[in-house]
């Protein structure tokens, strides 16, 4: 499949069901989430679907990270259940709009990106002021 073709493919699949999750799709195990990014095979016989829930990567003051990590988990896991039986659904939908022959089968997947990015600006940020006070005393040292 050609590069353009494969891209222009992918964008389709990831605003249609970006649309079709938020607007019509009922099961209560789907929080509110964004379609992060599609992946499509070189034979386009399956795309990977990144999903991530909204606020999921964000801190709750109060609650400890294990616990938060522990519930965040849960839920995806039951995000991906439900979306996973939304599959047919899902299809059905790409089958209308899209105009080629075969539909690619849809796999849902987690999408960690933004979690990720805050893990590694928190590890920076505590990085930076332990570097910042071991340049001070140098510092103080050349100039006398």
């Amino acid at each position: 499949m050609q590069a353009t073709r494969k891209a222009r493919l992918e964008a389709v699949i990831q605003e249609e069901l970006a649309l079709r999750i938020s607007r019509e799709l009922k099961d209560p195990r789907v929080p509110l989430l964004t379609v992060t990014s599609v992946q499509v095979s070189p034979d386009a016989g399956q795309a990977t679907i990144f999903v991530a829930i909204l606020g999921g990567g964000l801190r709750r003051e109060g609650i400890p990270e294990e616990v938060q990590a522990r519930q965040h988990d849960q839920a995806m896991a039951e995000c991906l259940k439900g979306l996973h039986s939304a599959t047919p659904f899902l299809r059905r939908h790409l089958t209308r709009v899209l105009k080629i022959r075969h539909v690619p089968d849809l796999h849902f997947k987690e999408d960690r990106g933004f979690e990720n990015a805050l893990r590694v600006q928190e590890l920076l940020q505590q990085i930076t002021p332990a570097s910042t006070d071991e340049k001070k005393p140098s510092d103080s040292g050349e100039a006398t």
